[in-house]
């Protein structure tokens, strides 16, 4: 923090901290400019502080212990798992009195109440299960200021949920993907999932001399999909397919590094693939494969300046929202190849869990979408046992009232 002057814009900037809160300016055409402009705006700053209504925040309030709590979720885990738990943190403090609280206070009644506003009771267990997960962290962290912390959540029983059944693409929907993929990267990115039944995030990860062997023929996935959230290792065996895919892309390589280059990154000088959220819909739609459903996007601030400029106007809210058709995903081409290893090809289920790269054969029972064999089997057995036969009409006899009597025989 302090004064300096900027590299690319020969610009001085100044920077300070008052009370935990960064302040700074830029655009300063010398540095007494800026000396000037930082004393000028910490006086402002101290007088608004002391001015101010002064709130008593402990040490061990919720909001400073889900700050703390966040921090260290931003380091060990994934972007998208940290942004999930700053939504479920923001959102419980906002149902809080004052929008804080000593955590010790927080009972069983302040997250019940929270929770039975969520919609629906998949959101429920959902965020029920990320403040357990924070409890249970200031309990450990903070044993110290607060000794007699409980889990509130752990009086808070999990609703009853139906999960939406995977859709999954058939072989003959599979083949048309790849029929239709663009060559190149777009087909490559497409055959390596496949082969390997890797997620995308591993699969854009390789890199050439650290994941590739071509001599061994293996390559290497790392993933994060582990209870501690570091990065793992993962060895599969490199088929002829797979071998052509990579050998293709080694030789056709702009660099030596990322097996998917992207070469419009950072400006133009070019990284890996961070993700590809359109391919499969561009795939699936030029296949001439039937939307799935509908889903709802939300404009980008880049997609919203383009907008703008094209139409030459301020776009609306209700614009920013689009709705678009909802096609197959690459986690789908997971559970497809997890089931179609299972029931065309016979493979044991622990040699699938391997391919999958599970630590329990119970989580690849979830990809499996069939009917277990010995099942089927039993069913067979009962085939043609207990249906209706009818191998002669019932014959009519005559009782003594001299009245028709149906099914009686002689």
């Amino acid at each position: 923090m302090g004064i300096y002057k900027d590299k690319e814009s020969k610009e001085w900037v100044y920077k300070f901290e008052y009370m935990r809160k960064a302040y700074g300016a830029r655009g300063f055409g010398t540095r007494r400019e800026a000396e000037a402009a930082r004393a000028k705006r910490r006086e402002e700053v101290k007088t608004k502080v002391v001015a101010a209504p002064q709130q008593t925040i402990t040490a061990t309030g919720f909001k400073s212990i889900a700050n703390d709590y966040l921090d260290f979720a931003q380091r060990k885990f994934v972007k998208d798992v940290y942004l999930r738990k700053v939504n479920v943190c923001r959102s419980f403090r906002a149902s809080l009195p004052d929008g804080d609280l000593p955590i010790d206070e927080i009972t069983p009644r302040h997250i019940h109440d929270y929770l039975k506003i969520l919609k629906t009771n998949s959101l429920y267990n959902e965020h029920r299960q990320e403040l357990s997960a924070l409890f249970n962290w200031a309990k450990r962290i903070y044993a110290v200021q607060v000794p007699l912390l409980m889990n509130p959540c752990t009086g808070v029983e999990a609703m009853t949920h139906v999960t939406a059944e995977k859709e999954i693409p058939t072989e003959k929907d599979v083949l048309r993907m790849i029929a239709a993929a663009k060559p190149g990267d777009e087909r490559d990115i497409l055959l390596v999932c496949i082969q390997t039944l890797g997620r995308i995030d591993e699969v854009l990860r390789l890199r050439w001399h650290e994941d590739v062997n071509f001599d061994k023929r293996h390559i290497i996935l790392w993933t994060r999909k582990r209870k501690n959230g570091a990065y793992e290792p993962d060895v599969l065996p490199m088929n002829k397919d797979l071998h052509d895919v990579l050998m293709s892309c080694w030789k056709g390589r702009k660099q030596d590094r990322w097996v998917f280059w992207n070469e419009k990154a950072n400006e133009g000088k070019g990284d890996r693939f961070k993700h590809r959220p359109r391919l499969m819909d561009a795939v699936c739609k030029r296949a001439g494969l039937d939307p799935l459903g509908t889903r709802t996007i939300v404009l980008t601030p880049a997609q919203v300046k383009a907008f703008e400029k094209k139409h030459k106007r301020a776009i609306r809210e209700e614009e920013k929202r689009r709705t678009v058709p909802r096609y197959y995903g690459f986690h789908s081409l997971r559970h497809f190849m997890a089931s179609y290893l299972m029931d065309e090809e016979k493979v044991s289920l622990k040699t699938v869990s391997g391919m999958l790269r599970h630590k329990a054969v119970r989580t690849t029972e979830i990809y499996l979408h069939s009917v277990d064999s010995s099942k089927v089997a039993a069913a067979d057995k009962i085939e043609g046992k207990f249906t209706l036969k009818l191998v002669d009409p019932p014959q009519e006899a005559a009782t003594e009232g001299g009245e028709i009597e149906k099914g009686v025989t002689a």
